[in-house]
């Protein structure tokens, strides 16, 4: 599918989350920036975390905390963009494995979920993870 003026705007929001938490100036955080909108149209973002001990973790899997801390669980859209400091360029990138297995677990509704993968293409999440397992985490009857 091809992008809308909003997916455009939620690229742009986060690479300013990755901008916005360059002056804490930590190694390897904030590398990559997230941004997820959900089915009641609320935005959510994170920023990448890591940490020497292991325990570092995805731009969306910050969102999607800060999304279910709000009190959602389901996504519309969501990208992640990635800064490389060699090039000092800004990529959009897809979610890796674990993100993707996350975001499909979450709720059975999120396999529909359009995930942006570039600069010129959004994918629904199905299409990205074509071997899912069949459960999510939701507690039957509450899919909201």
């Amino acid at each position: 599918m091809k992008l809308t003026k909003e997916d455009n705007q939620l690229i742009k929001k986060a690479k300013e989350i990755i901008v916005k938490s360059r002056p804490v100036n930590l190694i390897d955080t904030g590398s990559v920036g997230a941004v997820l909108v959900t089915q009641k149209g609320n935005v959510f973002q994170g920023v990448s975390l890591g940490f020497y001990c292991g325990i570092g973790s995805c731009g969306e899997y910050q969102a999607i905390g800060n999304m279910i801390s709000n009190g959602e669980k389901i996504i519309k859209t969501i990208v992640a963009v990635g800064y490389d400091e060699k090039t000092k360029k800004y990529e959009v990138i897809p979610p890796c494995g674990k993100c993707r297995e996350m975001i499909h677990q979450l709720s059975k509704k999120n396999w529909n979920s359009e995930v942006i993968v570039s600069n010129s293409e959004k994918v629904k999440l199905k299409e990205l993870l074509p071997y899912a397992w069949e459960g999510t985490i939701e507690k039957l009857g509450e899919i909201r």
